[in-house]
C-alpha cells in the first residue's frame, strides 16, 4: 500500500532554493519498494524544469510538494549526482504514482509527470543554467524556449490520454519515447 513516512522538514542552504533534510522522508510505492530521501540530503526543486513552474506549477507547494522532495532525491539533484538516466526515469514514474497519493487528480499527475519527464530529458542534455536565469526568473534563454516547445509538443501527443483514458501506461509508451 503506497504511503509517506512523514512531511519533509527542511532548513534553507544558502540564498537559493536549496534546502536540506532535517530527517529521512520515504514513500512506499504499490510495489512495496520504498524510496528514502535520507536526513542530510539537498534538494532544490529542480526536478520540474524552471521555465515550466508557470505552466505546471514550482515544486514547493501544492498536493505534490512531498513527491517533489523524494523525486529530487532519486534524480541527483543535491548530493546524490551519480544516477543513471534509467533511474532517472524510473523515479519519474514514482513521482506520478507519489502525486497520486497524495491527491493530485489524474490529469494534474500525468501534466507533473510530463515536466519532471522533460527534466530528466533536459539532464542528458548536460546543459546547465545560466547566471540570468538562475538571477532573474523573467529572464528566458533559447533553453527555456527548448524546454517549453518540448512540453507544448509531448503535451499534444498525450492529450487525449490525459483528457479520455487515463491510462498510465499508454501516456509513458508516448512520453519514453519522446524522452530517450
Amino acid at each position: 500500500m503506497e504511503k509517506f513516512s512523514g512531511y519533509p522538514i527542511t532548513k534553507w542552504k544558502g540564498n537559493d532554493r536549496l534546502m536540506i533534510l532535517l530527517d529521512d522522508l520515504s514513500f512506499t510505492d504499490q510495489n512495496n519498494k520504498v524510496w528514502t530521501a535520507p536526513l542530510g540530503a539537498e534538494i532544490n526543486g529542480a526536478t520540474i524544469p524552471q521555465s515550466l513552474w508557470n505552466i505546471i506549477g514550482s515544486p514547493y507547494v501544492g498536493k505534490y510538494r512531498r513527491a517533489s522532495v523524494i523525486h529530487d532525491y532519486f534524480v541527483g539533484e543535491g548530493n546524490n549526482p551519480n544516477v543513471t538516466f534509467q533511474e532517472r526515469r524510473l523515479a519519474d514514474k514514482m513521482f506520478f504514482e507519489a502525486c497520486r497519493h497524495d491527491g493530485c487528480t489524474w490529469k494534474c499527475a500525468a501534466i507533473l509527470y510530463i515536466g519532471v519527464s522533460i527534466g530528466s530529458w533536459w539532464s542528458i542534455k548536460g546543459v546547465s543554467k545560466s547566471e540570468e536565469t538562475e538571477c532573474f526568473s523573467s529572464y528566458h534563454t533559447d533553453e527555456d524556449a527548448l524546454i517549453k516547445n518540448k512540453y507544448d509538443e509531448l503535451l499534444q501527443k498525450v492529450n487525449h490520454i490525459i483528457e479520455h483514458e487515463e491510462n498510465f501506461k499508454a501516456l509513458d509508451t508516448i512520453v519514453d519515447q519522446e524522452v530517450i
